[in-house]
């Protein structure tokens, strides 16, 4: 009979050869396979092993199928992601949010000369020019961002030495203008408005610098 210890370093040993096995061989002959290799332990040890490493190949066999038909489902979008380098979806869209809040805030407050470095030049001078005209006309702004609904890629484009990608916000918004007399040209305080913006990040392949940038933003009506 032997020991307890040397059940555990036989399990271990076990599944080290059927992970080996069913890279080369797939599903197909893995109990036989698994029967050949735990021969030396009782019977009663046999038949248990045997279930359970069976077990976790059919299972891990079914995860796999999953995977691979999930992989074959992919969209456009999500296919053209994975060819991007280093890339995390996850990171990326909250980076994303965290620029809109900062540029959002910026443009409220008139001033963005602080997120200047996450936008391009063309993005930078389009909202100065609103700023200008507000300030030239004595309107000021109140924005009060309540929060995300929803946010999704779009779209990606690959080019030849940057990728773009366009990202839709969703967020809930109060915003006000006001002329110089405190009096509400537009928009109401008690109304919290549903807002689509398009916005789209780039960032080069080949510079050290893999930093997104914004270069574009519309309203999605």
């Amino acid at each position: 009979m032997i020991s307890f210890v040397d059940i555990i370093f036989l399990t271990l040993l076990v599944v080290f050869i059927i992970s080996r096995l069913y890279g080369i061989f797939g599903t197909h002959g893995s109990e036989k396979n698994i029967k050949v290799v735990v021969k030396s332990l009782d019977k009663e040890s046999e038949e248990k092993l045997v279930e359970n490493i069976t077990k976790i190949i059919k299972e891990t066999s079914k995860n796999n199928k999953i995977a691979e038909i999930d992989g074959n489902n992919l969209s456009d979008t999500e296919k053209d992601l994975i060819k991007i380098p280093s890339f995390d979806k996850e990171r990326f869209l909250q980076g994303a949010c965290r620029v809109f809040e900062l540029v959002l805030s910026a443009f409220g407050s008139g001033n963005i000369e602080t997120v200047k470095g996450l936008m391009n030049k063309k993005v930078a001078d389009a909202l100065n020019d609103v700023i200008s005209f507000r300030k030239e006309n004595k309107i000021t702004a109140e924005i009060e961002f309540i929060g995300f609904d929803k946010t999704e890629i779009k779209n990606v484009k690959l080019l030849k030495n940057s990728v773009k990608i366009v990202v839709e916000f969703n967020s809930e918004q109060i915003n006000i203008l006001k002329d110089v007399k405190g009096n509400v040209l537009e928009g109401d305080e008690n109304f919290v408005q549903k807002i689509t913006d398009i916005w789209t990040f780039e960032r080069s392949l080949n510079a050290k610098n893999n930093n997104w940038v914004l270069v574009s933003t519309k309203k999605n009506s």
